[in-house]
């Protein structure tokens, strides 16, 4: 992918989710100085988040693979700002849920964030997302069989008229993040979405996209769009092979 016209306008993204009102500078700063940031969403994605929950007000928000809590707090932040709705940010792994869990609470999100230590395939999961989630985020385990039944549990967790933003999407970088050597993230979401004709697919990507991990949304048709009857959403949840 040509990226030569990147440095002209620069990598350098600002983030709109700090301020007053919104994520303290000193929370934001000790996020980005934790010895375990590395793996974090991009501020882009941040960005684009906390603009979608402050314009669409969603009941419900999904995280899966919310490691830290970098996208957790740009999340849990809008919610506050609307007053309205929660959200539930996965992360499986101890080292990381104990630094996320920490985040939210200092961070004064205990009210609309809610950290869950458990992966997507866990079978409580369902019932513990008291509404169909409107927006749902995918930042999770990046190997083809992994992030295809992730999509599968977030197709199971969607809202009819719902979206999900997927990260490291970006070509090489996917191919690169899949140690099972089939496309990763990238290689999942278009197998997904041709397999299901009501959803829709878009790539963010450079040199539009300033991340070189890119980014994808992923949502429902509007019923006047699909030509034939929507597939069953209780979808089997086998791992593809």
């Amino acid at each position: 992918m040509d990226y030569s016209c990147v440095p002209e306008r620069g990598w350098d993204v600002l983030p709109s989710f700090v301020g007053d009102g919104f994520l303290s500078a000193e929370i934001f700063h000790e996020v980005q100085q934790h010895p375990l940031l590395p793996g974090e969403s991009a501020w882009g994605t941040r960005n684009l988040l906390h603009a979608l929950i402050l314009s669409t007000r969603p009941r419900v928000v999904v995280e899966i693979g919310a490691h830290i809590g970098a996208g957790s707090l740009a999340i849990g932040s809008a919610l506050r700002a609307n007053g309205f709705g929660k959200s539930y940010h996965l992360e499986p792994q101890e080292q990381y849920y104990r630094v996320l869990r920490d985040f939210i609470n200092r961070a004064g999100l205990d009210d609309y964030a809610y950290p869950l230590q458990m992966s997507s395939s866990n079978p409580v999961l369902p019932s513990l997302v008291d509404h169909e989630a409107e927006l749902i985020f995918l930042d999770a385990n990046h190997d083809y069989s992994e992030a295809y039944h992730d999509l599968m549990i977030c197709d199971l967790l969607l809202s009819r008229e719902g979206f999900v933003l997927v990260e490291d999407v970006a070509r090489e970088h996917s191919e690169q993040m899949c140690a099972e050597a089939r496309g990763g993230v990238r290689r999942a979401l278009i197998d997904y979405v041709a397999a299901r004709p009501d959803f829709s697919l878009m790539f963010l990507e450079p040199p539009l996209w300033l991340n070189p991990c890119g980014l994808a949304i992923m949502a429902r048709k509007p019923a006047d769009q699909l030509r034939s009857p929507s597939p069953n959403r209780q979808a089997s949840l086998e791992v593809v092979d």
